[in-house]
């Protein structure tokens, strides 16, 4: 009740505001009727018609004059009084709408005067005056009157209806009982139903006289107070009451409250059998909850117990599947060793019958072929072994320094006669020369062979014609990976251990890539390009898969698909990766491009521009200050080949002549003989004959591949160098050709470098007389890149005007043969030379063949040689020899009963590295120390340890050769 009455409080600024706003426009102006009719009665209207529940709005002046607006039933009435002394009022009905009155005017009685308590209260009252009324027609119901004062003027007043005002109590719920309004002097005002009692109320006391049903008064009068609840009972009616004070709109009221006690006791119940219907709910609600989890549970225990039951099943599938892939393991490895056994057991009689039959024999083609065949499976066998290591996560890297230059021309070199066998070329770019500033480089360098080799052997075999390239620059790590290989940047160490949650995951990855992590780390690109038959684009996702092979390059060209899957691990195990780039529209062949990151061990220095480092230390070409110059003329076949010499040449400043075709050789030594001649015969100014030479930028011959660079000036050339294939044309032709320009010229110094076939002697060959060689002519070894090129650059005066190397030779020599073995050079015995005479050799070997092998070729270089079949007969015999020198002899002065031990690492009873360890410890005792040899079928990581700790000092790869064992007793044990 008191919240929704509060709400009725904005009511009483009404009246105030009513006031101020009448007071302001009448600016003092003395009041007649006419101007309370004119100025007064439409603001009166106004606030009549707007503001809700207002009953009557009057305006009373000092002077007597009167004017309202009232409701009295449906209709709106004018009640005024228009003279100051009279005591009859008038009313008149209004127009709703503009609050016009209309009608006759009806006389009645006054009502109020000035001299009212009300409205002195509100005159002498700044903030406006409350009371209780009655309405100025003839029902008079009661109203809440808010009166407040015009400036001494008069007063203006605001009446609510109190039943409208009780009506707004109706949203409120009495269960069943009836709410009564009334004074403080007891008089009630109005209720909210039929009243089935009657009420008073006097000085805080409540009088309750109950009636019957039938509307009788009974005898029974009660007092009530208003601070509690009471109850009073009359059968069958019980009723409860309640009072309290309640002020409304400022004015102050008693509201009284009877409810049947049945209402309540029915609520009660009610509430009661909600409360139990919804205990009953919440208890069964419980009760189903707990049984579905507890099927929840049984279910998830019995699926766990399911899932248990097959995790062991599983676990003992896993484990019966990993003891049978173990023992496939080990017997895959007991039989691979087996099988490598073989497999050098028949190239070491390969080897000794190779020096029992003619050289031109048919014999000695049979055993070439058979030794080409153990070759191929050895190199099946390999891959196989190299696809399970990968497969199983074993492989690892064995980083060394070497000298990267030096092992692309061996590559190169390895395949390029493959290819000129099927007519096709196999060239080495060196792009931006970038690869000779960085040619010293730490790394894998097997591994690295094994990818670009297998690369170039696809690249040879699925090309018919054109040429196969290999590409190679060097360049800065990118943005990620030079973040990666600084040790300093803690942003990416930030990073890795946001992705990695524990310092041991973060080593671990670090541990994956060590080399990215050193400062010198550079990034080296490799691009294998080849003009054959390409590989389609929609199965170049999956030619990188293991045993996966593209059936229209692949028929009929053998191989298991295991190559390309090697080569991709093996780039991603040196922290690069592969991919087939596209080539351009109608460009035949395929273009394989992979990065790695090789350690660097030399910083290139900022000025270098016209210092080239070749692969050999001994090769750097410098530029010399000398004024002269000098002119190549080139004449190669192979236009790749060409294109790559001649980039090489300009770059580092050189003028240069291209020749395409034989034919077009004559014409280019007479334009530059021509030239040449002008030169001679004027220092300055241009003749004629020059003017119609260099207006051209290129001179074309025939098809407009050959040119003389645009307005080259011979007028400083000194020196011209010629380069030739000698299989370009005609031999004898050309060299007619070129000694008859060499005769021609004057004061030019010429010389000519050949490029032959290897093993052959230019002038048997080509028919050319010994009279005819002449000392300005040179032979040299294809192919023209690298090495072989810095030796005949070196010729010109600019590097110093000499002919250094062993591959360059007078053109009446033999051209020496390119050695494919990437390591130290081979050592050849000399004559009947046997340079492990008088040394004692025990050789350990279980494999009869092997032993014969190993036993022949030590004698045939002067060893003595004693033998055993396993560890167990070596411990014995060495440690025989050991007790039989001489004890008093001084260690120092001691011998070894044996001056190496070859001694094979897989045996029966005892194998290698148990007789070893066995030895050393015999050897301690005399203080004594023999070299021995592990003897092994391949070569790992992880055998290379295993040979270290056992205490070997070196080790070879079966079969023994010959130059092998020289190379080591030559450089490490001798």
């Amino acid at each position: 009740m008191n919240p929704m009455a509060r709400s009725l409080h904005p009511l009483n600024s009404s009246a105030l505001k009513l006031a101020r706003i009448l007071t302001a426009s009448l600016h003092g102006t003395s009041l007649s009727f006419s101007t309370v009719e004119t100025k007064v009665a439409p603001s009166l209207f106004l606030v009549f018609s707007t503001i809700p529940n207002l009953s009557q709005i009057s305006y009373i002046g000092r002077d007597g004059l009167v004017f309202s607006y009232l409701h009295d039933g449906t209709q709106t009435l004018s009640v005024y009084s228009n003279t100051s002394k009279s005591s009859s009022w008038y009313n008149q009905p209004v127009n709703s709408d503009t609050g016009e009155v209309f009608g006759e005017a009806n006389c009645m009685n006054a009502i109020v005067n000035v001299n009212t308590s009300w409205i002195q209260e509100a005159l002498s009252s700044a903030n406006g005056y409350h009371s209780l009324g009655e309405k100025w027609n003839k029902d008079g119901s009661p109203l809440l009157f808010h009166t407040a004062a015009m400036d001494g003027i008069g007063v203006v007043s605001l009446g609510f209806s109190v039943v409208d005002i009780m009506n707004s109590f109706s949203s409120i719920y009495f269960h069943g009982g009836e709410l009564y309004l009334a004074t403080e002097g007891g008089d009630v005002l109005a209720h909210s139903g039929p009243s089935r009692n009657k009420m008073g109320f006097n000085s805080g006391t409540m009088t309750v006289q109950l009636m019957e049903e039938n509307g009788d008064s009974t005898s029974q009068v009660d007092n009530i107070s208003c601070k509690s609840i009471n109850f009073l009972s009359q059968d069958p009616n019980a009723y409860m009451f309640y009072c309290s004070r309640l002020e409304i709109a400022g004015v102050q009221l008693v509201y009284m409250h009877d409810i049947p006690r049945r209402r309540i006791i029915g609520h009660v119940h009610g509430g009661r059998k909600l409360a139990f219907f919804l205990l009953f709910l919440m208890i069964l609600s419980v009760v189903l909850s707990l049984c579905f989890i507890l099927f929840l549970i049984i279910r998830a225990a019995r699926r766990e117990m399911i899932l248990c039951s097959k995790l062991i099943k599983q676990m003992e599938a896993t484990q019966q599947a990993e003891r049978k892939s173990m023992n496939k393991s080990l017997a895959f490895a007991s039989a691979s060793h087996d099988i490598r056994a073989a497999l050098a057991t028949i190239i070491g009689l390969i080897d000794f019958c190779y020096e029992e039959v003619h050289p031109r024999s048919k014999l000695k083609m049979n055993l070439v072929q058979i030794s080409r065949c153990v070759e191929d499976l050895l190199g099946i066998l390999n891959s196989i072994l190299d696809a399970s290591k990968i497969e199983a996560g074993n492989m690892q890297l064995e980083e060394d320094e070497f000298n990267l230059v030096e092992l692309l021309e061996d590559v190169v070199d390895l395949y390029y006669n493959d290819g000129i066998r099927k007519g096709i070329d196999v060239a080495l770019d060196p792009c931006d020369g970038s690869i000779f500033m960085f040619s010293i480089v730490k790394g894998d360098r097997g591994k690295l062979k094994q990818v670009l080799s297998n690369l170039l052997s696809n690249a040879v075999k699925f090309t018919t014609e054109g040429h196969v390239s290999l590409r190679v620059w060097v360049k800065k790590a990118s943005l990620s990976n030079s973040v990666l290989a600084s040790n300093h940047s803690s942003i990416w160490r930030s990073l890795l251990q946001l992705v990695y949650k524990n310092r041991q995951a973060l080593n671990d990855y670090n541990a994956l890539h060590p080399i990215q992590h050193n400062s010198n780390t550079m990034e080296f690109l490799f691009e294998v390009n080849d003009t054959g038959k390409g590989i389609p684009k929609e199965k170049r996702s999956y030619v990188f898969e293991n045993f996966v092979q593209v059936k229209e390059t692949a028929l009929g060209k053998g191989g298991y698909g295991l190559g390309l899957g090697i080569v991709q691990s093996l780039v991603r195990l040196m922290g690069g990766e592969i991919r087939i780039m596209d080539k351009e529209q109608g460009e035949r062949g395929t273009c394989f491009r992979f990065n790695i990151f090789l350690a660097t061990s030399v910083t290139t220095k900022e000025g270098e521009e016209n210092t080239l480092q070749s692969s050999n230390n001994s090769n750097d070409l410098k530029q010399t200050s000398k004024p002269e110059s000098s002119h190549v003329v080139l004449l190669i076949e192979s236009d790749e080949r060409r294109r790559i010499s001649q980039k090489i040449i300009e770059s580092l400043g050189l003028t240069i002549s291209i020749v395409n075709k034989w034919e077009h050789l004559f014409p280019t030594l007479e334009m530059i003989k021509q030239r040449l001649n002008l030169n001679h015969h004027s220092s300055s100014g241009k003749s004629e004959f020059e003017s119609s030479v260099d207006y051209r930028s290129k001179v074309s011959i025939k098809d407009g591949n050959d040119f003389i660079p645009k307005k080259l000036s011979f007028r400083n050339t000194s020196f011209i160098l010629l380069v030739i294939d000698a299989d370009a044309g005609p031999f004898l032709e050309m060299h007619s050709t070129i000694a008859n320009f060499n005769e021609e010229l004057s004061n030019i110094h010429c010389k000519v470098v050949w490029l032959d076939k290897p093993n052959t002697r230019i002038s048997h060959e080509k028919g050319l007389q010994e009279d005819k060689l002449v000392h300005h002519e040179y032979v040299l070894s294809k192919p023209l890149h690298g090495s072989r090129l810095y030796q005949v650059l070196k010729i010109l005066t600019e590097f110093g005007g000499n002919v250094q190397g062993d591959l360059l030779k007078p053109i009446g020599e033999l051209v020496s043969q390119i050695q494919f073995d990437p390591g130290p050079s081979r050592v050849v015995q000399k004559g009947n030379e046997k340079p492990l005479s008088g040394k004692k050799v025990l050789v350990v070997e279980d494999l009869e063949v092997l032993r014969k092998v190993a036993i022949a070729i030590l004698s045939r270089l002067g060893a003595t040689v004693e033998y055993c079949v396993n560890g167990e007969e070596a411990l014995e015999q060495v440690s025989k020899a050991l007790t039989e020198t001489d004890p008093s002899t001084k260690a120092a002065d001691k011998t070894s009963p044996y001056d190496f031990i070859f001694m094979d690492c897989e045996m029966p009873i005892m194998d290698g590295y148990e007789a070893t360890r066995l030895i050393r410890l015999e050897e301690r005792r005399y203080g004594t120390h023999i070299p021995i040899v592990a003897l092994t079928a391949h070569t790992t990581a992880e055998e290379a340890s295993k040979i270290v700790q056992a205490g070997m000092d070196f080790h070879l790869t079966k079969p023994l050769k010959v130059d092998q064992l020289l190379h080591l007793f030559q450089n490490k044990i001798l």
